[in-house]
């Protein structure tokens, strides 16, 4: 871990210079991290449409979507009350292309049903002309004390 950034999960190889870039980066793309998932609480698809490329794709125990078009037309089936991010983590890969991933506890519904809490969550951004933008959000279910795993999927819409 980078002793400077919480945010990285290691140190850039290179000059300081190099360091320097991939620490910034790394916060940019931790706060866009932060605006994405606060303008998806709130239901802002203008927001959300400017923060993801247009080939995104969700990839959700209850839910798969394509494109962020899909995404935006099922915004109106979440309704979170609740979604705590905590150990963000940025990997900066390239110039334009980074990995963030975290733990989040999520109160909330799709389409009436409870989702999965709490989960790890994997997003790959890309830099296009300044701004970063999901191409990709993944969410996988986390163990709990006491819960049996398949009970999760067992609760996916169309499993009975």
């Amino acid at each position: 871990m980078n002793s400077k950034n919480p945010l990285l999960g290691s140190k850039a190889s290179g000059s300081k210079n190099e360091e320097n870039d991939q620490d910034h980066k790394a916060e940019q793309v931790g706060r866009s991290v932060q605006t994405i998932q606060a303008a998806f609480n709130r239901g802002d698809a203008d927001t959300l449409r400017g923060l993801m490329s247009e080939d995104h794709v969700s990839t959700l125990t209850y839910a798969r979507l394509s494109n962020a078009a899909e995404l935006l037309k099922a915004l109106s089936a979440f309704k979170f009350s609740e979604y705590k991010i905590s150990e963000l983590k940025v990997k900066v890969f390239t110039t334009d292309v980074a990995l963030a991933s975290h733990q989040a506890t999520i109160k909330g519904t799709y389409k009436g049903r409870a989702v999965p809490s709490p989960v790890q969550v994997t997003t790959v951004w890309v830099e296009r002309s300044g701004t970063w933008l999901q191409a990709s959000y993944q969410e996988t279910p986390l163990a709990r004390p006491g819960l049996d795993p398949t009970v999760v999927l067992n609760e996916r819409p169309g499993n009975t």
